[in-house]
């Protein structure tokens, strides 16, 4: 089996909390040798946590990425840089792991995802609730055939924390549309990826209504979002605040239902259980957890270390990781699909085209669209998301 030298690029809270511990955790499989974070702040505190010498630290992540003795490159910075970072490492000749969106841009992610095919080096992203263990079992039972074809698959995350980003970069970048992309269903595009991964097929067409609870934000607080796979759909509502969770899987023959305690949303709320019911019969399915993993950190922490193994494993066996960079430009575009949805009151076809302005400049090229005489009204003019007025 072989050990992953592993060069981290961005110190700030999902590296110093998932990344780093995951990497420590799996030392059979990885080994960290060097960080960057052009905040010294920010880097020291990945030196300590990485257990690495001031030497193995840089504030440019480019010469990082000129380190002859790593084999892949993890990225932990906020999305709009991803594209440069991704493309220097390509060109390096490492793999990389990128955390979740791709880019904030799909033009950005198809250069990525070309400039990895070009060098014949893996690019994944973390799709780590992927790995949770009820995401897991529910998978196993529809891959089964129990649940018959799938019909409706409905994703609740109404209840996210707005959590602060790293004090030593911009605390609240994720309500800055030009660095986020978009506010809270781009944060947890974990729900957008997880229906697209329950569907099973290919999105086709995407509507949303798309809002925002916060006077003066130039980002959505809310999103409820519809993706469109042939006869089969998706319902996916993500919101900050204090909304319910849980995931509902209908399909001609059965159902199930992933239970959060105090109907919340994971992974801020612990696991309940699984409820499957097929014809007149209903169980609660048995879900395996990983030992003292009732904590939001733990369960995080070991769902990107199971992540980063299928990466490893992909790099070993030259096979495609679960999240793929194509995957991830998928998601991307079901994402600014819905955004633009709400903003001009029309359903938008996916893969995007790619002289479209929303895969040019994504969030921003929302004003670049055609607009509906109806969508004047729409809350993302209303409150000028996304730099519309």
């Amino acid at each position: 089996m072989r050990k992953l030298r592993v060069g981290l690029i961005g110190c700030g809270n999902i590296a110093l909390n998932g990344h780093i511990p995951a990497y420590l955790e799996t030392p059979e499989r990885f080994e960290i040798v060097a960080v960057a974070d052009p905040f010294e702040t920010q880097r020291e505190l990945g030196l300590v946590k990485a257990r690495l010498t001031p030497r193995d630290g840089y504030s440019d992540p480019l010469e990082l990425i000129k380190r002859s003795d790593i084999d892949l490159i993890d990225i932990c910075t906020p999305q709009h840089l991803h594209r440069e970072l991704i493309e220097a490492a390509a060109e390096a000749g490492h793999n990389i792991v990128c955390e979740k969106p791709l880019a904030a841009v799909p033009a950005d992610a198809s250069a990525a995802i070309h400039a990895a095919k070009k060098a014949g080096v893996k690019l994944a992203v973390i799709h780590n609730y992927l790995f949770f263990p009820e995401v897991v079992a529910a998978k196993r039972i529809l891959d089964s055939g129990e649940l018959g074809d799938v019909r409706v698959v409905t994703v609740n995350f109404l209840g996210v924390v707005d959590s602060m980003g790293a004090s030593g970069f911009k605390p609240k970048w994720r309500h800055d549309y030009a660095s986020s992309g978009g506010g809270v269903l781009m944060d947890m595009i974990h729900g957008v990826y997880l229906a697209n991964h329950f569907l099973g097929s290919p999105t086709q067409r995407v509507s949303a209504h798309v809002t925002s609870h916060t006077q003066g934000d130039e980002v959505e607080s809310l999103a409820l979002c519809r993706l469109e796979s042939g006869d089969s759909a998706a319902l996916v509502n993500i919101g900050w605040g204090y909304g319910h969770g849980g995931i509902d899987i209908v399909g001609s023959k059965g159902r199930l239902r992933v239970n959060y305690e105090n109907f919340g949303t994971c992974p801020w709320s612990a696991f309940e259980n699984m409820v499957v019911t097929v014809g007149s019969d209903t169980r609660v399915e048995p879900v395996n957890f990983e030992p003292n993993s009732e904590s939001i950190h733990d369960k995080i922490r070991w769902s990107i270390a199971a992540a980063l193994v299928d990466i490893a494993d992909a790099i070993e066996h030259e096979k495609l990781s679960v999240a793929s960079g194509e995957i991830g430009l998928e998601v991307l575009e079901m994402t600014l699909a819905s955004y633009a949805s709400a903003a001009t009151g029309q359903s938008i076809t996916v893969p995007l085209e790619t002289s479209s302005p929303l895969h040019i400049k994504g969030v921003s090229g929302i004003k670049d669209l055609d607009f509906t005489s109806s969508a004047k009204d729409s809350p993302v003019r209303k409150h000028k998301l996304f730099g519309l007025n």
